[in-house]
Formats: C-alpha cells, sequence, structure tokens
C-alpha cells in the first residue's frame, strides 16, 4: 500500500492541531488558579459553575488533542475542538460587544487581551479543524486508508 505525500501532510496538520489543544490544556491546569480567574473574569458564568468549567475544560482539550494525535477517533475529536473554537469564538464577541477589557485566558505563548487577535486566531483553529474534519468525512466515504468504509464486508 503506498501511502501519498498528501495523506501525510493532512495527518501533520492533525498531529499539530491536536498537539496545539494538548498544549492549552496543559497550560491551563498546570495554571488553573490563573486560568479560574480568566473564566470568572468573564462575567458570563454564576461563580459556583466558574471552578467547574475551570477545572473540565482543560481536560476536555487534552483528551481531544491526544486523541487526535494518535489517530483516534479523529472525526469525533475534531468536531469536538471545533465545537470548542465555536464556543470561544462566542464568548469572545460577546465581551468584545460588552466592552470589557480582559485577558483572553487562551493559554497560547502569550497573554493576550480579548480582541480581534483572539478572535482571528480562533477563526483560524476553526478553519483548520472544519477542514480537517471535511477531510476525514470524504476520506471514510470514499473507503480511503484507515476508513470505516473499507473495514466494511
Amino acid at each position: 500500500m503506498r501511502i501519498s505525500g498528501r495523506l501525510i501532510g493532512l495527518r501533520a496538520l492533525e498531529v499539530v492541531l491536536g498537539g496545539l489543544f494538548f498544549y492549552v490544556g496543559l497550560q491551563k491546569v498546570l495554571h488553573s488558579y490563573e486560568f479560574a480567574e480568566a473564566v470568572l473574569a468573564y462575567q458570563l458564568l454564576p461563580e459556583s459553575l466558574v471552578g467547574v468549567v475551570a477545572a473540565g475544560l482543560p481536560w476536555l482539550e487534552i483528551v481531544a488533542g491526544l486523541c487526535l494525535v494518535a489517530g483516534l477517533k479523529r472525526r469525533s475529536c475534531l468536531l469536538l475542538l471545533a465545537g470548542l473554537v465555536v464556543a470561544f469564538l462566542v464568548v469572545i464577541l460577546i465581551t468584545m460587544a460588552r466592552g470589557l477589557s480582559i485577558d483572553c485566558g487562551c493559554g497560547l505563548f502569550f497573554q493576550r487581551q480579548v480582541g480581534l487577535g483572539a478572535v482571528l486566531e480562533d477563526a483560524v483553529l476553526l478553519g483548520w479543524a472544519a477542514g480537517l474534519y471535511r477531510w476525514e468525512f470524504l476520506r471514510s466515504e470514499k473507503g480511503g486508508p484507515g476508513s470505516i468504509a473499507q473495514a466494511a464486508p
């Protein structure tokens, strides 16, 4: 069986995306107090739910990222990560509309205020996840390598 360069490139994009979410989730776990403060600063949740979100969300990112890197349930992971990014986008846009000037709490490489930069970053991540999901979906429909359709009798 010959593996194409395109297949390797697209799989590499999945691994990098999964690695990014793993890294971001890990940073939030390692700096849980700061992340909880960031969640609280959005003023969108009752204080009783801030701890639950701050404790659970990073682990969701870590597990989904690791599974994507490992190639397990890739379409499910991509769908979950895209859903998380959509939720982040909505929260950031609501925060911008309310005029709050807070740290986004994104966890990527450096701290940044809620604003156009965070929106653009999330838009890129959403496009990336959606594009990879489409590729995985089309590949499974065609019965490509590693697809469900290929295993059918």
